[in-house]
């Protein structure tokens, strides 16, 4: 029962932020770079825990239940990320780019030594971009509308109780239909997200957006 609530929750927040991101994501960017700190500070919170808690003598730090360390690390990246613009960009470059890096090495059936340095090559590929580029708004657009995309059928898929593995070469071959109608939904939601934030008032670049916000 609480995972099938769990799994509703996850669901409706990927729905929520999804929209955000596909729809809003380039005007909103200050809102968005915050949400993504949060995203990455949760999952990293939850990360440290997991690492720390074998290795750290004592009661205290066990005492505290998981999901606080991560709402922790949840609400200090999200804050870093709203007040300097510096470092969301950064985390949130890193965070594509690490999700980047893991797609491509399972894509390509990497051995897990070489998934983890590909994750850690093209994060820090990104990042050095975001460092050194201000980065245009054509940019931004198609990348918060395909992530965007993304989150929204994602979550769709997790209410259904049935995610579908998009590169699977068995499911493509056992039910093409099913992956073909979810392909054409992503690609259709996408592009409606790009037209709909190229239509919108904002500023050509992402720091000019973030100072506006």
């Amino acid at each position: 029962m609480v995972q099938a609530l769990d799994q509703v929750w996850v669901g409706v927040a990927e729905i929520g932020l999804g929209l955000v991101f596909c729809f809003i994501g380039h005007s909103a960017a200050r809102v968005v770079l915050a949400v993504w700190g949060a995203l990455v500070g949760f999952v990293a919170g939850s990360l440290l825990y997991v690492v720390l808690l074998p290795r750290v003598e004592g009661q205290v730090f066990a005492a505290v239940p998981w999901w606080a360390y991560a709402i922790g690390m949840a609400l200090l990246l999200a804050w870093l990320s709203f007040a300097f613009y510096t470092v969301g960009v950064l985390i949130s470059m890193g965070a594509v780019g690490w999700a980047l890096g893991q797609f491509l090495s399972t894509t390509f059936t990497m051995p897990s030594w070489m998934t983890f340095g590909m994750g850690l090559v093209v994060a820090a590929g990104l990042v050095m971009v975001g460092w050194t580029l201000n980065l245009p708004k054509a940019l931004l657009v198609v990348l918060t509308a395909v992530v965007g995309a993304g989150a929204i059928l994602d979550g769709v898929q997790s209410l259904m109780g049935q995610r579908l593995d998009w590169f699977s070469q068995m499911g493509w071959k056992t039910d093409p239909t099913i992956h073909a109608a979810w392909t054409v939904a992503f690609v259709v939601l996408a592009g409606a997200g790009m037209f709909v934030q190229f239509r919108q008032q904002s500023e050509d670049n992402l720091r000019d957006a973030y100072k506006r916000a």
